[in-house]
């Protein structure tokens, strides 16, 4: 019960909070996903409305941030990679932590070098909703996607902080025997530093750094269902098209079907034709950077792997390796779920539309659904890189790489 009541006041909030509302283009989830990621020190400021003061303010927050945490903390890390590159126990554990933040980086300069892009796939998308979700149930569906999308990122976050959490409070347990010197705070701070502020300073970067990686990788994911509702929007509509025509059998009426089931059709084609573009720019935004992450998670399963088969099962370090490995494995997870779920909802369109009693419609009607059972016939794909599709086969075959990884570091540790 509590646990129910809990959830159910979580749901009130975030719908309170960040509501959403297709008939203004409203999208709440993504609204969520930026104030997370001003909270973490990424400027998306020009993905929000804010007031002249408060974008001031923003600017040099997330500049600071930007500096201590996102560049000099990951360059401190990888100081201490330099200086113990020799020991493998010492660098699988620095490599772990080290190749996160750098796709990390990576992926936050991306998404700030192409802010415009997605501003650009953003309004794509509340075009759509205001355009072509016009029935109950198409407006429904969206809400219902949305608040998936919301609990999904807050479940999302709750597991990240929990981990990152959990590594303070190690931290500030073993301080001596943690700072510096074992996963995942293995960086060099400068010896002038005060040790108690060293400390603060790493529990909070990682933790922080932790939440940048969770808004950017969660626009990302975002923008995949924000694509896959309105494709479920599309099916709808072909359901309320066959909805209407037997209502018009209801009537007698055994005349072709002309005028308002053509110009419904056209504004299906019209919407289709808008999501293939969204498509292709979530496609050309995010793929490289998704296969940077792809390839550092296949390094990271590996070295996480390891460094969990050398440590001792009671030990803190083991601990919080096996949350670490969680919240990668869940990262990865989350990119080929939704990803394939794309493809699979984009696959349905045309057996919708072939099954939507088209042979008792006019010769122009069939010629337009022709031209849309051409174009849907090629599903909407999403790649890393062009090198391998965002897929659950995909997301099976780099945990199975990494056992073989595993494998060899083992023999590589034990000689």
């Amino acid at each position: 019960m509590i646990l129910v009541a809990t959830m159910w006041k979580i749901k009130q909030s975030l719908m309170n909070h960040f509501p959403s509302d297709p008939r203004k283009g409203q999208i709440g989830s993504i609204e969520l996903n930026l104030w997370l990621a001003q909270m973490s020190g990424v400027s998306v400021m020009r993905l929000r409305q804010n007031s002249s003061d408060i974008k001031i303010f923003i600017f040099l927050y997330t500049a600071l941030i930007t500096i201590l945490v996102t560049f000099v903390y990951t360059a401190c890390e990888f100081y201490d990679l330099a200086l113990n590159w020799y020991d493998l126990n010492i660098l699988t554990q620095n490599s772990c932590i080290s190749l996160t933040h750098l796709a990390g980086l990576a992926k936050i300069i991306n998404a700030l070098y192409k802010l415009k892009d997605i501003q650009k796939v953003l309004e794509k998308l509340k075009y759509g909703l205001r355009t072509y979700a016009i029935s109950k149930e198409q407006r429904q569906t969206f809400l219902d996607g949305e608040l998936e999308n919301k609990l999904l990122l807050t479940v999302y976050v709750a597991i990240v902080a929990t981990t990152g959490l959990l590594g303070m409070f190690v931290l500030f347990l073993n301080p001596v025997k943690m700072a510096g010197k074992t996963f995942p705070y293995r960086a060099v701070v400068p010896s002038w530093v005060p040790f108690p502020l060293q400390l603060l300073y790493m529990s909070l970067s990682v933790l922080v750094f932790a939440m940048q990686i969770v808004a950017i990788d969660y626009l990302n994911i975002n923008l995949l269902n924000q694509l896959r509702y309105q494709l479920n929007i599309l099916n709808l509509a072909f359901d309320k098209l066959s909805f209407e025509e037997e209502q018009e059998k209801s009537r007698a009426s055994d005349s072709p079907i002309f005028g308002k089931h053509s110009r419904r059709l056209n504004a299906i084609i019209e919407h289709h034709c808008l999501l293939k573009e969204v498509c292709q720019d979530i496609e050309s935004i995010f793929s490289v950077s998704i296969l940077l992450q792809f390839f550092t998670s296949l390094i990271i399963f590996a070295m996480t792997g390891f460094q969990a088969t050398v440590q001792s099962d009671a030990s803190n370090e083991a601990i919080l390796i096996y949350f670490y490995c969680g919240c990668i494995c869940c990262e990865l997870f989350l990119y080929c779920c939704f990803g394939n779920a794309v493809t699979e909802q984009s696959k349905t369109l045309p057996i919708r539309s072939f099954n939507s009693s088209w042979y008792d419609y006019d010769g122009r009607y069939r010629k337009s659904l022709l031209v849309f059972l051409t174009n849907a016939q090629q599903p909407f794909v999403f790649t890393a890189g062009s090198f391998m599709d965002l897929s659950l086969p995909s997301f099976l075959g780099i945990l199975s790489k990494s056992y073989s990884y595993i494998a060899l570091l083992r023999q590589l540790y034990g000689r």
